[in-house]
C-alpha cells in the first residue's frame, strides 16, 4: 500500500475510480489533525461525530478488560479509515478505544459528509464497503487461525501481511509497532509472543531483535500455509513470494 499523507490522499482507493474534481469536492470539506504518539483521537462511548481517514502513522482500536487488559481488535495503518461502520450502521457511539501508537496525521470529516456523499457518488460508497468487507474478512480468518493454527503459525501469517500492508523489503524490515501492540492486536500474552517469535526460525523467518526477515519462503508455506483454508487464493502470500523473487537490494543476480 502507499503510504498515505494530506498531499496524496487523492490516491487512496476510498477515491478510486472517482475523478480530481469529484475528489476535490470531497476532500476540501476534511480536517487535517495531528496526533502525539499515546493521544486518544476517542474513547469508548464517546459520540460518533467524525470519519477519521489515517494519512500517517498507525491507530490502535482496543477495549479495556475489567482487570485493566487492553484487548486489541485492529491496528489501523495509513491509508486507511476509521468510524465509516458505526456511521453508516447509524451507530450512535464507539465501540472501541482510538489512539495514535506514533505520531499520527489524520484527515477528518463530519459524519453528515460520509452520509450524503455516499449517496452522491455510489463509486465511494463502494469503496468504503469494499474495505469494510475486506476488514471484516481478516477478521474471520483469524478467528479460523485460533482455532486451527498454533501461535507461531499464526505470528508468521501476521508478518506475511504486515509486510505487504505496509510495502516492505521482506529480506529485512524492521516491525512499525511494539511486539507488546502486536501480541495484544494477535490476542495473545507478550510471554506466548515472545515464544512464537523464537519458534519461527526454524521455519523459514528470523527475527533480529526488532527487524525481520523472510528467509526461505518454502519452509513457512510448509509450516503456516499449509493449515490455512484460504492459502491457495491468499492475494499476501501471493505478493509476498512474487518480492522474494527478485534480488536483493544491492546485488545483481538471483537472491
Amino acid at each position: 500500500m502507499q503510504r498515505a499523507s494530506p498531499d496524496n490522499i487523492r490516491t487512496l482507493r476510498l477515491f478510486s475510480g472517482l475523478s480530481e474534481q469529484e475528489k476535490d469536492n470531497l476532500i476540501q470539506a476534511g480536517r487535517t489533525r495531528r496526533y502525539a504518539n499515546r493521544q486518544y483521537l476517542f474513547v469508548y462511548g464517546d459520540q460518533v461525530r467524525l470519519f477519521h481517514i489515517v494519512c500517517d502513522g498507525a491507530v490502535q482500536l482496543f477495549r479495556e478488560t475489567p482487570d485493566g487488559h487492553e484487548m486489541t481488535s485492529d491496528i489501523i495503518a495509513a491509508g486507511d479509515t476509521i468510524g465509516g461502520a458505526e456511521i453508516l450502521q447509524s451507530q450512535a457511539t464507539h465501540r472501541f478505544n482510538a489512539i495514535a501508537v506514533k505520531d499520527t496525521a489524520a484527515i477528518e470529516f463530519p459524519i453528515a459528509w460520509l452520509k450524503e456523499n455516499s449517496k452522491r457518488y455510489s463509486i465511494l460508497a463502494l469503496n468504503l464497503l469494499t474495505m469494510l468487507s475486506r476488514r471484516g474478512n481478516t477478521a474471520m480468518i483469524e478467528a479460523e487461525h485460533k482455532a486451527t493454527m498454533t501461535a507461531p503459525q499464526q505470528i508468521a501469517c501476521f508478518l506475511e501481511r504486515l509486510c505487504i500492508l505496509h510495502d516492505y523489503d521482506p529480506h529485512g524490515f524492521d516491525l512499525p509497532y511494539s511486539k507488546t501492540l502486536i501480541a495484544s492486536r494477535l490476542g495473545m500474552e507478550i510471554e506466548t509472543f515472545s515464544r512464537g517469535l523464537a519458534k519461527l526460525h526454524e521455519h523459514g523467518i528470523t527475527i533480529r531483535g526488532a527487524r525481520v526477515f523472510f528467509d526461505d519462503i518454502e519452509k513457512m508455506e510448509n509450516y503456516a500455509c499449509s493449515n490455512c483454508s484460504i492459502s491457495d487464493t491468499c492475494q499476501e502470500h501471493e505478493l509476498l513470494r512474487g518480492q522474494l523473487s527478485r534480488p536483493k537490494p544491492g546485488r545483481v543476480g538471483c537472491a
